[in-house]
């Protein structure tokens, strides 16, 4: 029987190329967004993990899964004074707390068989964390918080067979980036493609017995 992954933000950038990395695989994808229909193949569940019954539905629609990718989030590029409080706290729900109320929910469906591989989870965070950009508070701060919460989930599911790792890009060349950056910025911008793979290497290195707690995946341009 197919493996089977779940990925939130799968309609596009990482998320969507994380998901034709593992059909390539034989994975069996589901895919989790906002828009009515996801990549072809994909298996897809139409949800704003933003609110409590996004996340029911994500969660309801998923069976027995090998591993999860947390790729869906939001940015603003904007001053600390341009920035409302509820922007601030959009960019937060949608990539803070959900991917713990989503985690939350799907554990059930990442409890280890005897015998089977460990179960793997990561979460795309951002080379923000590491970095001091300007004009991206609530972003940045987002990403920060999305690394600790990951730490503190693997220190709690570590001994339920279940690793929890971060995958830390600089920009990433992405429908959500282009509306933000020109091309003169993008010039550099890793692939998706490229995510996908640095992905996939944390989830094959937990199911073969290891661990990686962060991959860092810089431009050869950055800082």
């Amino acid at each position: 029987m197919a493996e089977r992954i779940l990925i939130t933000g799968a309609g596009s950038g990482i998320g969507a190329a994380c998901a034709r990395h593992y059909m390539d695989k034989g994975w069996e994808v589901i895919g989790v967004g906002r828009r009515a229909e996801g990549p072809a193949g994909v298996r897809w569940i139409q949800a704003d993990l933003e609110t409590a019954a996004g996340i029911e539905a994500a969660a309801a629609g998923s069976e027995r899964l090998g591993a999860v990718i947390h790729a869906a989030g939001d940015f603003v590029v904007a001053t600390m004074e341009a920035t409302t409080p509820a922007e601030f706290e959009r960019i937060w729900r949608v990539t803070v707390w959900a991917r713990h109320a989503l985690t939350r929910a799907l554990l059930p469906r990442l409890g280890a068989e005897a015998g089977a591989a460990a179960r793997a989870v990561v979460h795309v965070a951002s080379l923000a964390v590491h970095h001091d950009f300007a004009q991206e508070t609530a972003y940045t701060s987002a990403m920060h918080a999305v690394v600790g919460l990951a730490r503190a989930q693997d220190a709690e599911l570590r001994g339920r067979g279940i690793r929890v790792s971060v995958l830390s890009p600089g920009l990433v060349r992405t429908p959500l980036t282009e509306r933000h950056f020109g091309a003169d910025v993008l010039a550099g911008a890793l692939a998706p493609e490229a995510m996908a793979a640095s992905a996939a290497h944390l989830i094959e290195t937990v199911r073969t017995g290891g661990y990686i707690a962060e991959i860092f995946h810089v431009p050869q341009n950055s800082v």
